[in-house]
């Protein structure tokens, strides 16, 4: 009586070891961009708890904005690249930007950021 073989073959272990692969090298490319995300909207919180509720204008908020950027070294955004509008109830602050990471030969990992905080008068 024959009995059945079970279990991977060595190609099928080197095909599902190489998606394994690809994913994690993927996701380690990511981690510093999503890091460095997170600081970004520390920064955001940061400045929405010390002009929340007070009466400011763009520039402080600006200036504010690029020492927390010096403080937490942040380098690939500038002051300059938050949007700061004025509202009916006061400032809003975004940081909308984009960021490509080479992955492999000419394929591009690219993750989107939106983050964006009221500041009330």
């Amino acid at each position: 009586m024959r009995t059945r073989q079970k279990g991977v073959t060595f190609i099928s272990f080197m095909i599902l070891a190489a998606m394994i692969g690809l994913i994690g090298f993927g996701g380690l490319k990511l981690v510093p961009i999503y890091l460095e995300n997170m600081k970004i909207r520390k920064i955001l919180n940061d400045v929405k708890v010390e002009f929340d509720g007070q009466p400011t204008t763009a520039s402080a908020v600006r200036t504010a904005i690029d020492k927390k950027l010096n403080i937490e070294m942040v380098y690939s955004l500038r002051a300059r690249d938050f949007e700061i509008e004025s509202t009916d109830s006061g400032l809003s602050v975004a940081a909308r930007y984009e960021r490509a990471e080479p992955f492999i030969a000419n394929i591009s990992l690219l993750a989107t950021f939106n983050d964006e905080v009221e500041l009330r008068k």
